[in-house]
């Protein structure tokens, strides 16, 4: 949980630095302008004991009601409040556009547990059975890269001692697990 912390704060400082170099001075730029950059922070730790992946991802909510939104024919999805409707898509979105491959290219089976709204973003708990290791096996995850050219998506990876951190982006969509 620290770790967490740690890495979210971090994340959030060069966000702000970034953002406030970039953020409109007149007032009506500043409209259109609710955040300058399009990123995704995702936690994948290992639980030997259970024998599975706990995953974590992180979205902007705006961000992800408009992917949501897209991804069900154009019908508006909300996340959070009375008029959540938001679980059965999500469900459908993640296991499109997050995946683990096995060497024999099939995708392992995850489950979504479900989310939590946190300030201007939402945070979505994946939890995915594994009984061997990576070696192999490809990290694939091109969330929200449909709807910007600029989507970043960071996932931090740790297995057993060892932690590995992966950047996917408009040219990089999945990267190969060396563990």
């Amino acid at each position: 949980m620290i770790k967490r912390l740690v890495i979210y704060l971090s994340l959030i400082l060069v966000i702000t630095v970034f953002q406030a170099s970039t953020f409109p001075t007149k007032p009506s730029e500043r409209l259109l302008h609710l955040h300058a950059f399009h990123t995704s922070l995702t936690e994948i730790q290992f639980n030997a004991k259970e024998k599975s992946l706990e995953i974590s991802i992180r979205m902007f909510t705006d961000d992800l009601e408009t992917a949501l939104t897209k991804a069900n024919n154009g019908q508006k999805i909300m996340i959070g409040g009375k008029n959540d409707n938001s679980d059965a898509i999500l469900n459908k979105y993640i296991q499109q556009h997050f995946a683990i491959i096995t060497p024999q290219k099939q995708k392992k089976t995850l489950t979504v547990l479900g989310k939590e709204l946190e300030g201007d973003a939402t945070w979505v708990y994946v939890e995915m059975p594994n009984n061997q290791d990576f070696k192999g096996h490809i990290l694939y995850n091109n969330l929200m890269q449909e709807l910007f050219d600029d989507q970043t998506n960071l996932v931090n990876f740790m297995y057993l001692s060892n932690k590995k951190t992966f950047l996917f982006n408009a040219k990089t969509k999945s990267a190969e697990i060396d563990f």
